[in-house]
């Protein structure tokens, strides 16, 4: 069995999903920090993106558009 040459030494835990989560996530997965583990804890699937929301109320984007899917 190989052993683990690089042990998780911290682990970073983000609470709620807000669209700043989501893009620190994003960031993880492209490049991950050394002996890190990243957790995000949420009940939601899906965020909005702030930014997004007066776009979709005025009705240039749909649901779908200005929402993050966390669990992707």
């Amino acid at each position: 069995m190989q052993q683990n040459l690089h042990p998780i030494v911290k682990e970073l835990v983000l609470i709620g999903g807000c669209h700043s989560h989501a893009i620190v996530l994003k960031m993880f997965e492209m490049k991950p920090l050394p002996r890190v583990r990243l957790m995000l804890i949420t009940a939601a699937k899906k965020t909005a993106y702030s930014g997004m929301l007066p776009g979709h109320i005025a009705g240039f984007y749909s649901h779908d558009e200005c929402h993050i899917d966390l669990r992707a």
